[in-house]
């Protein structure tokens, strides 16, 4: 779509501008579990993706780009604290993969009040999206399984192509 490649690239240079750096890179779509997810690429580089209903809500928008700018200026220390959040996190991946071993699990690791899971059926494979927080509990491990389970038989049986929640 060329109109969401020119709001792509209006907020690529405005990133430019609040950071500095000229190597971030700008990621659109419409299916996002978050309004805007700041990740690296192979070589390093920011990558900021936005989720695109935001554009026409300025009251999202304007935090999306402000906590985008905010990771990118802290660029590498927010990596090294990432990693480390990760590392403390991955113990509870293990916990729900032994649980859902034929699905694929796609985790990200968010320290926020909010969370989020996502299930959806793709190329007839089940698909979980969530996010971990490194002080994590065996009740929040198995609430985040309870949602998948949930979320995994409306796919299947109502047949709905998402199925999600977001809770605190």
């Amino acid at each position: 779509m060329p109109e969401l490649e020119e709001w792509a690239e209006l907020l690529k240079k405005r990133l430019e501008r609040r950071t500095g750096r000229k190597d971030i890179e700008v990621t659109i779509g419409p299916w996002r579990p978050y309004d805007v997810k700041v990740s690296a690429g192979s070589d390093n580089h920011p990558i900021v993706d936005f989720y695109s209903p935001i554009r026409d809500d300025p009251a999202r928008l304007s935090p999306a780009m402000d906590y985008a700018a905010e990771m990118i200026q802290n660029w590498e220390a927010n990596k090294v604290l990432h990693e480390k959040a990760k590392r403390e996190s991955e113990r509870f991946y293990h916990m729900l993969k032994a649980r859902f071993p034929d699905m694929e699990l796609d985790y990200g690791v968010i320290d926020s009040e909010t969370h989020f899971v996502r299930v959806k059926k793709e190329e007839g494979k089940l698909i979980a999206s969530f996010d971990l927080w490194p002080k994590m509990t065996d009740a929040d491990v198995e609430r985040i399984a309870d949602y998948i389970r949930e979320r995994s038989r409306r796919v299947l049986e109502e047949g709905v192509s998402v199925a999600g929640i977001d809770y605190e």
